[in-house]
Formats: C-alpha cells, sequence, structure tokens
C-alpha cells in the first residue's frame, strides 16, 4: 500500500510541479499574516499554569492587593530631596502616577505625608469643635453662675469673657507648644514643605519610624513603590510601565538619581531582547547554515534547502499567531532548532535523490524512488521525532508546553516543506536534463565511515562496553546535577531594568520576599492578629533567613503597643483611625483577607523552596483562618524547583512513547529498540557531561532528554532502514553496514552538522538559559551522531550473528510497504 501510495506521490509531484510550487507559496503568504499577530510574553504566568492552586490563589490575593509592583528609588542628599521645590515636584510626581491608568496605589513618603496632613487637619478640626464645645459650655456655667448671684448683662458678659479665658488658658497649656509649632508651620498640606519636613523627619533630622522604609539610608533616597492593577496583559503592563516612565522622566530633579524597575519593567525589557536575539539568531543561523552546507554538502544547489526552510519558519511561525501561542524564552529558541532540524531532513530528500538521479539519469524515477525510499523512512524518523517532542506536554510550565507542542508542529512542517516543495523545485530545475556527474567514492567522509563500519564489523563488543558504562556513571551522577532556577540569572545580566534592580538592592538589601494570604471573617479580630504576630515573630527568630515581617500589627502595635491585648471594638476604633495609605496595603477593604510579608535574606530558590515547605508544615492557624503563601516568588519556586522530576518524567514518556510507536510501524519489538538505546546511552553521556562542565538544570536544559530523544532517533532511524534495505538486496553484513554508513553515513553526518549550526545560534542570544540550552544542545546532538555511527552498528553486528535474527529482519525489509 504504502509503495503504491509513494509511486504515486512520486508521479504527481513529477508532473505537477510547478503547480504544487504555486500553491505552497499561496499558503505562505496566507501563513504569513500570521506572524503579525503573535504576542512576546515573559511574565510568570509563562512558569505555572493558571489552574494550578498556588496560581489561582494569587490572582485572589492580587485582586485585594494590586497585582505587579514597580520600584522607584529617587537618589540625592537629604538636603537636595526636602528643599521646597524638590518637594514641590516629587508630590506632583506622586500625583502624577497615581493617575496613570492601569495603576492600583503609589506609596511613597509623599503619600504618607498627604495621609498625615488628612489626619492632622482632622485632628485640628476635631481640637477646634472641643475647644469650641468647652468654651460655649464654660461660659453657659460662668453666665448662669453670674445671673444666679444677681449679676447684671455687664457681669454676666464680664464672667463669660473670663471662662473663655480660663479655657484657652487650659488649652495653651496643655497643647500651647503643639499649637505654636503648628501655627509656625502654616497650612497643613503637602503643598507645603514645611509640614511635609515636619511629618516625615524628626527633631534631629532623621526619618520618623513610621516611615523609614520609604527613607533609606537616613533619608538620602525616596522610595515609591508603584502597585498596577491586577489581571493585566502583558502589553496593558507595557504601556503603563512606558507611561510611568515618561512621567518619571518629565519630574527630574537637578543633581539627583532615578533607579526605576519591577517585573513590568523587566518583562519590557526582555520582550525587547527576544525581538533582536530572534533578528540576531536568524541571521547567524543563515550563515552557519551555509557554511556547513558548502563545506559538507557536495551536491548540485547545496544551498537550496535554505530558502525551503526557511518558508517552512514562516509556516510554522505564522501558525504560532493563529493558534495565539505567545514567544517567550522557551519558544524563540524554535527558530534556530526548527531550521537545523528542517535542513536535516530536506538534505536528506536532497541526497538521495542526486544519488538516484545520478544512478538512472531520470527525473521521475529520480522522484518516485526519493519518495519511496526516503518519503516513508524519514516520516517514521519524524512521526517518532514528533512523539518524543509531545511529552513536553506532561510538562508543568505552559512555556514548556507551548515549545513541544510547536516542535512537533514544526517538525511535520519541515517534512511536508521537504516533500511538497524540495522536491517540486528539483524537479523543475532538472526537466531540460540531470547535469549531475558520478561523485568519487574516496572522499575524506566515506573513506572515515568506511574504515569506522569494518572496525564496527570486527570487534562489535569493544564499540559498546564503554559507551554503556560511561552512560550507567552518567545515569548515578543525575541526581547531583545543580538546579539554576532563580529566574533573574536566566536573564540577559545587562538588561537596564535588572541592573537598575541591582542597584536597587544595594540602597534597600534584599528585595526577595514571600508573601502570605491570611483569610478570615474579619482579620481584625484579636485571635487572628495574635496569631499573626506569633508566625511574625517565631518565624524571624527561628529562620536565619527571614531578615524582617510586616503586617497590620505593625502599624497597630506601632499606634498602641498594647492593642493585640485590647477587645475587637477597641482594635477597630484605633484601626479606623490609620490612614488608609497605611493599611491598605496590609489589609483588604473588605477586612477578609491580611497580607503578611517575610523579607529574605539573598539565597537561592533550593533553600527558597525549604524554608516554604518547612514554614507551611508547622502554620498551625486558628480554625476559621486560611493561610497560603502567595506572590512572584513563591510562583518562581512552585513551579521551578519540579525541573528535575518534570525532566525524568518527560524523559521515561518519550522513552515509552517512541518505543510504542516504533512497535506500531515495524510489529517487531527488537527491532523497535534498536533504533531507541544508541540514544539512552546518549542521555546518560549527556547527563555525564552536563554534570563534567558544570552546566546546571534550567527551564530549557529540563527539554533536553526529550530532545535527545527526537532527534538521535531520527539519525538512528535512518541508518537502520538504510541498512536493513541493502541487505535486503543481498549484500554481506560487513557490505551493508559499510554501504548505509557511507552513503546515508554522509547525510547523516551532514544533517547532523546543520543541527548543531543551527543549534550554535542559540550560543548568540543574550538569554542565559538560552545560551546554555545551546552549548548543551550542540554537545548533545554530536553525542547523537557518534552513537548512530558506532554503538548501533555494532548493535546490528551482534544481532546479525545470529542468523534466524537476520533472516528475519530481512524477509520483513523485503516484504515492508514502509520502506521498498
Amino acid at each position: 500500500m504504502f509503495k503504491n501510495a509513494s509511486d504515486s506521490i512520486g508521479k504527481w509531484i513529477s508532473k505537477y510541479a510547478v503547480w504544487v510550487i504555486v500553491v505552497v507559496l499561496i499558503l505562505t503568504g496566507v501563513m504569513g499574516y500570521g506572524l503579525s499577530q503573535i504576542e512576546i510574553r515573559t511574565s510568570v504566568n509563562m512558569l505555572l499554569s493558571d489552574e494550578d492552586p498556588v496560581a489561582v490563589n494569587n490572582t485572589r490575593f492580587q485582586e485585594k492587593f494590586g497585582g505587579e509592583s514597580l520600584i522607584l528609588l529617587v537618589q540625592g542628599q537629604k538636603s537636595q530631596l526636602f528643599d521646597s521645590h524638590s518637594l514641590n515636584i516629587l508630590n506632583d510626581l506622586q500625583t502624577k502616577l497615581s493617575g496613570v491608568d492601569k495603576v492600583y496605589s503609589v506609596t511613597s513618603p509623599m503619600s504618607l505625608a498627604e495621609a498625615f496632613a488628612e489626619q492632622a487637619n482632622k485632628q485640628s478640626e476635631q481640637m477646634e469643635q472641643q475647644i469650641a464645645g468647652a468654651i460655649k459650655e464654660a461660659a453657659g456655667q460662668a453666665a448662669a453662675k453670674a445671673k444666679e448671684s444677681g449679676g447684671d448683662e455687664a457681669a454676666q458678659a464680664d464672667a463669660v469673657e473670663q471662662a473663655k479665658a480660663r479655657v484657652m488658658q487650659g488649652v495653651q497649656e496643655k497643647y500651647g507648644k503643639q499649637l505654636s509649632q503648628m501655627e509656625a508651620i502654616g497650612d497643613l498640606s503637602v503643598s507645603n514643605d514645611k509640614f511635609v519636613r515636619y511629618a516625615l523627619l524628626d527633631e534631629n533630622g532623621l526619618p520618623q519610624p513610621t516611615v523609614a522604609q520609604l527613607l533609606p539610608e537616613d533619608g538620602n533616597n525616596m522610595l515609591f513603590q508603584i502597585q498596577l492593577d491586577s489581571g493585566l496583559t502583558m502589553q496593558e503592563m507595557a504601556t503603563a510601565t512606558d507611561e510611568i516612565e515618561q512621567i518619571i522622566a518629565d519630574h527630574k530633579i537637578t543633581e539627583t538619581k532615578t533607579l526605576f524597575s519591577g517585573i513590568p519593567a523587566i518583562s519590557k525589557t526582555l520582550e525587547d531582547y527576544i525581538s533582536k536575539d530572534i533578528v540576531t539568531m536568524l541571521l547567524t543561523v543563515i550563515v552557519l547554515m551555509i557554511v556547513v552546507l558548502v563545506l559538507v554538502f557536495p551536491v548540485r544547489s547545496r544551498l537550496l534547502s535554505l530558502p525551503i526552510i526557511l518558508v517552512g519558519m514562516i509556516w510554522t511561525f505564522g501558525l504560532m499567531g493563529y493558534m495565539g501561542m505567545p514567544l517567550s524564552i522557551a519558544t524563540m529558541a524554535l527558530l534556530p532548532i526548527l531550521i537545523g532540524l528542517g535542513t536535516d531532513f530536506a538534505l536528506q530528500f536532497h541526497n538521495r535523490y542526486e544519488e538516484e538521479a545520478v544512478k538512472s539519469g531520470d527525473v521521475l524515477k529520480a522522484t518516485k524512488n526519493t519518495v519511496s525510499h526516503m518519503g516513508p523512512a524519514v516520516g517514521i524518523a519524524v512521526i517518532i521525532m514528533a512523539v518524543g517532542f509531545l511529552t513536553l506536554l506532561f510538562s508543568d510550565m505552559p512555556m514548556i508546553k507551548d515549545f513541544g507542542l510547536m516542535l512537533a508542529i514544526g517538525v511535520v512542517i519541515m517534512y511536508v516543506m521537504g516533500l511538497a516543495l524540495l522536491l517540486p523545485v528539483l524537479v523543475v530545475r532538472d526537466r531540460k536534463g540531470i547535469r549531475s556527474k558520478q561523485r568519487a567514492s574516496g572522499g575524506v567522509v566515506e573513506r572515515g565511515l568506511a574504515a569506522l563500519a569494518k572496525s564496527v564489523v570486527r570487534k562489535p563488543v569493544w564499540f559498546l562496553i564503554p559507551p554503556v558504562l560511561i552512560a550507567g556513571i552518567g545515569f548515578g551522577l543525575d541526581h547531583k546535577l545543580n538546579v539554576e532556577s532563580n529566574i533573574e540569572k536566566l536573564m540577559p545580566q545587562d538588561a537596564p531594568a535588572l541592573l537598575a534592580m541591582n542597584e536597587i538592592r544595594e540602597v534597600l538589601g534584599s528585595t526577595m520576599t514571600i508573601d502570605w494570604m491570611i483569610e478570615s471573617e474579619d482579620v481584625r479580630n484579636p485571635e487572628v492578629l495574635q496569631w499573626i504576630n506569633k508566625f511574625q515573630k517565631d518565624s524571624v527568630e527561628k529562620y536565619a533567613e527571614i531578615e524582617d515581617a510586616s503586617s497590620i500589627v505593625n502599624v497597630l502595635t506601632a499606634l498602641q503597643s498594647d492593642i493585640l491585648a485590647a477587645d475587637q471594638k477597641t482594635i477597630e476604633g484605633v484601626y479606623s483611625q490609620v490612614p488608609e495609605t497605611m493599611t491598605s496595603p496590609f489589609v483588604s477593604a473588605d477586612h477578609r483577607m491580611a497580607r503578611v510579608t517575610f523579607t529574605l535574606s539573598d539565597i537561592d530558590t533550593k533553600a527558597q523552596e525549604k524554608l516554604l515547605a518547612k514554614l507551611e508544615a508547622n502554620l498551625d492557624a486558628p480554625d476559621g483562618v486560611e493561610v497560603h503563601p502567595v506572590g512572584i516568588q513563591v510562583l518562581q519556586v512552585k513551579s521551578l524547583n519540579g525541573l528535575t522530576d518534570s525532566r525524568h518524567t518527560s524523559l521515561i514518556s518519550g522513552l515509552l512513547a517512541i518505543l510504542i510507536g516504533l512497535f506500531v510501524v515495524y510489529r517487531n519489538l527488537k527491532r523497535a529498540f534498536f533504533p531507541l538505546l544508541p540514544i539512552i546511552l546518549v542521555n546518560g553521556w549527556s547527563v555525564a557531561l552536563l554534570y563534567v562542565l558544570g552546566i546546571a538544570i534550567n527551564p530549557l536544559t529540563a527539554v533536553l532528554g526529550a530532545l535527545v530523544l527526537g532527534i538521535g532517533t531520527e539519525f538512528t532511524i535512518l541508518l537502520m532502514e538504510r541498512y536493513l534495505e541493502e541487505k535486503a538486496n543481498g549484500l554481506t553484513t560487513e557490505q551493508a553496514i559499510t554501504t548505509a554508513m557511507t552513503k546515508v553515513g554522509r547525510a547523516i553526518s551532514a544533517s547532523g552538522l546543520t543541527v548543531v549550526g543551527g543549534f550554535s545560534a542559540l550560543i548568540f542570544t543574550n538569554f542565559e538559559v538560552v545560551r546554555v540550552f545551546g552549548i548543551s544542545t550542540v554537545l548533545d546532538t554530536l553525542l547523537c551522531l557518534i552513537s548512530t555511527l558506532t554503538v548501533l552498528p555494532a548493535i546490528i553486528v551482534l544481532v546479525d550473528k545470529d542468523k534466524a535474527m537476520l533472516r528475519t529482519l530481512s524477509h520483513e525489509s523485503n516484504n515492508s510497504d514502509l520502506v521498498k
């Protein structure tokens, strides 16, 4: 059936080559529109599924307390920051930032000064009302007493004035100093620089305890914490960030420095880097492909594969756009990978076509034989490769799932390009006659492969024992590999927003925090507040990694030290006196959710994971109180530290999926297992190599197992198929191995080097995670090539000694519609 279908496809391609090319190019135009629909996404939701309980809790938390945060640090001398002109600029900056669309809140010294002004005016009004009431009461009592004593109206009036004077004297004795101070200050508002200095600084000119965190280094810095709305898209965050940056630029203060950063700012910077890196990698991979093809692929039109594969890339990324799949630091790696793999497939078709063209001198026969032999062989390899890549869907990371799915779709598209575009172009080229000449068989590559084949035939065990031992050592070292899950270390280290964040940390100390979402009927309940206080104190005392803890308890106890011992009514009374600016970061508007923030020392994500596990195991919250860790740091810990487990899952599931797929194709378990064994060994070698080179597991290197399975299995299937084809033609084992290795081996070597060339482009990216992935894939591809040309032939030779097995394999090959 497959032979007849292959013949029909070959005839059809040869007859309608021009029309096939036209149809493919029209569809390419349609797919090209999808490129404009691609969205770049670098947010943390690419690391964890939206349905994950941690992500769900974090979304609920952000709905109450706002979304992602941005940090602005204004640096200068205190005398500069607190002069009249600077304070006016900073006050206007606070107002403008608060008015930006999509900004949830802005907390800064100026916002607290405004809250203090509101409170001071409220207290002033209350005092005036109290004084007026006291005067009225005293005057009434004095007038009544004078009247009872028989005094006339003049006497009563005099008594009233004396009573007023006594009240005012009492007020002066009790509040005189404060009133004089307020009178000297003047207007109680943030537009009055005297009041701002009074509200924020003590008599020694140092920051008041309540605002010290916003005025670090004794007031020589001013911190603005900008909270965006929750649930924003990347585009909305980018727009808000741009507007905020412009406002900051418009409010520069002479001889001061501004540092601006935060997750949205870093994400926006990363999107710019991704856009630049895509162009860089595309140009780099094209240059590398040209060099490799010129050096190792001695056929006519040797560069033809490149434009064919670029068409395939338009299809793949256009489809991404139509599917709404974002471009992330994972999916950006698809570009050089698919160009490398696509060129690999194209070389297999191109190499066989040239071989058949030289042999037959007929375009139709060359096309039919190429489709007949290479269509099923490469098709099987592509299907098995795609199955291996699809196992990445078992990952918990959305960006790795996207990577696996598009890699699987991409290799199928590249296969289709080889059949539906490359072959028709070759047919059109050769319609006026095949000018190809018989290539000399004594080339360096062919001679080297022939010599290697003879060595394998003579002593196959020598080519098996060392690889097996090395693989065993590698698998034994797997648990010792480091896991790099600090997301910032995976970014471009020269990103301006990241550099700014590092400078901010030099001033503020650690910005690494773990937030806790506390839920209850009313978090102002004394029992809840007492538990929060205990949770904070115990955690800071017990764990050296926790440097500080903050919550509504800190705010309330600063106003009244014994507040936690009071009843709820008293607590609510004190709470109502606190400016909303100071309570809103810690308690939701409905009082049903509270926030506790732990500031951590600079510890790696593995240590964070252990600390978080200990804290969660010892919460001991009161009945009716739910406690969950939330925030960016928690999302990273929960998602990235599962890399090792997901890596093993994808590897094992990939092995099983490929084995099942090969068994379905070959209907023989041993034959299905042969192409897989050399690649299993490569995974062991890969681990050993990662360990020796000190390369850590990161979100991309975690997918190496699946990638190695896919790439390596293609090589082994193609070599085994050609060997069985030659055996079926009556060649001896040595002749069949030699022919397979010199014919397909040459193409596989060229293909392997093109894949290496494609992957090498990843090394030129600004992203450390992608660069390390590129180095790892280059090395692993070379290992796959070595294993295919040494381990697989050794296995075949050993099995070939079993004559019964040989006859079975040869008989199956002779009657298989898959390869003939």
